[in-house]
């Protein structure tokens, strides 16, 4: 298998054109430029990472219809999720960004129990600490959040920020300038998941996924 290269400059002209002509007839005429500079580079990347960090799903450029808008039919970047170990590893790239996330981003009802009953406790003040510690770093860390404080539990627990969450992940952000045509891109995401450790780690310990 060829190794990963990058992605060329062409994955950006595929996507600005898409973001400018989010239609079926721009992506029949250009499904040769998708596979070249998108498809077929992230599918080498993918195969390269997957014996670290689990089975890799490359997403669908067509959005999914229950959340499709009517009028922009296709996702403008290609995502990949890597799921393995108790926990997700995603990235995605676009015409103006690479994006590298760990954590749990849609959560079953077992995987909340599990998250909220370690949260609760002296895990959970574990787990804060990473979380300040991976913001002070630079990464985003984000997740859906209920309005008030679930069943069970006060809204005056020590905790509540992390008891409303019901998804957790760790996000680094580049601007195209800095990965696209690079060939070391491959290192700047894995870079960024394995400084995102500690939270990987407190999640396959205390509230691992099954997948």
């Amino acid at each position: 298998m060829t190794a990963f290269a990058g992605w060329s400059p062409e994955l950006a002209t595929f996507f600005t054109g898409l973001e400018q002509d989010n239609s079926p007839g721009y992506l029949d005429a250009r499904r040769d430029l998708y596979r070249r500079a998108v498809l077929e580079p992230t599918r080498t990347l993918a195969a390269e990472l997957e014996h670290k960090y689990g089975k890799a799903h490359i997403f669908r450029l067509r959005k999914d219809a229950r959340f499709a808008d009517g009028r922009h039919p296709y996702h403008t970047h290609l995502g990949v999720q890597f799921a393995g170990n108790g926990t997700h590893h995603y990235l995605s790239v676009s015409a103006r960004e690479l994006i590298a996330s760990v954590g749990v981003v849609r959560a079953r009802g077992v995987w909340l129990s599990r998250f909220r009953a370690a949260a609760a406790g002296p895990a959970g003040a574990r787990l804060l600490t990473i979380i300040s510690a991976l913001e002070a770093e630079g990464f985003t860390v984000s997740g859906e959040t209920l309005k008030k404080a679930p069943r069970g539990h006060p809204q005056s627990h020590p905790h509540i920020a992390l008891l409303r969450r019901t998804g957790l992940a760790a996000t680094w952000r580049w601007p195209a300038s800095l990965w696209l045509g690079n060939p070391g891109a491959a290192g700047l995401i894995t870079g960024a998941w394995e400084r995102a450790a500690p939270l990987s780690g407190w999640l396959r310990r205390f509230a691992p996924l099954e997948d």
